[in-house]
């Protein structure tokens, strides 16, 4: 009887000193990261049909659009303007322009073609400016240009009858009877011109004046006593032409230009002055004309 309730006890405080042992249990934690991100959809543009600004008494200024048949209205207040600095910043920009020019041309002078002189070949630089007018095709421009024209060609009055033989007398009356004179040149120009853009075409009219310079030679007197015609002598013979040009620009691209070029100057006077001596110098009443068709490579800035 007590070994039984020994046992039952004994059974009993067992369970109860296991019931009581620790157990290590796993818990799973899980985190739901959620990621946000914007999506522009970028719509075609579509044109806007008609657009009307709307005003009325104590409401908000609105604009109204049409567009597609469906009208829609926004708030003036709301409308946030954007501007293209840089570009209107060219626009402005490109109302003056600057460059230069390469020609390449063949003059024919009346005043040579007495003396049966061929026409000259020249080569010339230049530098121009223009200013568009009145937000418009046209534009009024200035420049200045230098040529060298390579005539091959001396008249001889001693081998020749020519519209320059005889005598002349400087301005201290010291007579000079002419020798020579060479046709190549060079050449100063002033011009002004009128354009008006045609797409790639810039035709323009003009006028200009231009100073030539040439070499002439007179026989005169060296100063020995007696006073004979002993010595030859350089003279500079300078020519003042005023005249009107034709022009023809096509652009290759935005910055490249070639161009057709014909003038026509007229002259009533040669100017000669003694190479080494200034104060020896005459005038002559020669009228006679030049023409030049030039070839003309631009480059604008």
């Amino acid at each position: 009887m007590l070994r039984d309730k020994i046992l039952i006890f004994f059974l009993a405080f067992t369970g109860f000193v296991f019931s009581q042992e620790k157990k290590t249990d796993t818990i799973f934690v899980y985190e739901e990261v959620v990621v946000y991100d914007t999506v522009f959809v970028e719509k075609p543009f579509t044109k806007i049909d008609k657009a009307v600004f709307t005003s009325e008494t104590n409401k908000k200024d609105k604009l109204e659009l049409v567009q597609n048949g469906k009208k829609f209205q926004v708030a003036i207040d709301t409308l946030i303007l954007v501007t293209d600095k840089k570009r209107m910043d060219k626009e402005k920009k490109q109302t003056w322009f600057f460059g230069g020019k390469l020609h390449l041309g063949i003059a024919r002078n009346s005043l040579f073609k007495e003396m049966n002189a061929p026409n000259t070949t020249g080569i010339g630089l230049g530098i121009w400016t223009r200013k568009a007018l009145f937000n418009s095709g046209f534009s009024v421009g200035i420049g200045i240009d230098a040529f060298y024209w390579m005539g091959s060609f001396s008249f001889n009055a001693s081998q020749n009858d020519g519209i320059l033989n005889g005598y002349y007398f400087t301005n201290n009356n010291a007579p000079k009877l002419f020798q020579a004179i060479d046709n190549k040149n060079f050449q100063l120009q002033l011009p002004v011109q009128l354009y008006y853009r045609i797409n790639k075409f810039t035709p323009s009219i003009g006028a200009f004046a231009s100073t030539s310079t040439y070499k002439a030679q007179f026989i005169g007197s060296s100063g020995k006593l007696p006073l004979i015609f002993d010595e030859t002598q350089r003279f500079k013979a300078e020519a003042l032409q005023i005249g009107y040009l034709v022009e023809l620009q096509h652009a290759i691209s935005s910055h490249i230009s070639v161009a057709l070029h014909f003038n026509s100057g007229k002259s009533n006077h040669l100017f000669f002055s003694k190479s080494d001596d200034k104060n020896q110098f005459f005038k002559t009443k020669n009228t006679f004309t030049e023409n030049k068709f030039l070839l003309q490579l631009i480059y604008s800035l």
